[in-house]
């Protein structure tokens, strides 16, 4: 799966020296984004594991289908 980057915004890629003041040295707009976006990361991470099971369940139950018509046709 590939994912294509969006341009940011110009605040974000060049904040002002007024966005910077605080001792960290990145601006409250830029730390709440981060922290939204890791949250998104691990939300994405849940759903990639629930599919991989899900996906795993579906391969099981493909098998057992498979049995069951290979055994009424003999």
């Amino acid at each position: 799966m590939s994912y294509t980057s969006r341009p940011l915004p110009s605040h974000l890629r060049h904040p002002s020296a007024s966005s910077v003041s605080n001792g960290s040295g990145q601006s409250p707009v830029l730390l709440a984004r981060i922290k939204e976006k890791q949250l998104e990361l691990e939300n994405l991470r849940q759903l990639r594991d629930l599919s991989a099971g899900l996906a795993g369940q579906m391969q099981i139950l493909e098998e057992k289908l498979a049995t069951l018509a290979d055994g009424t046709e003999g």
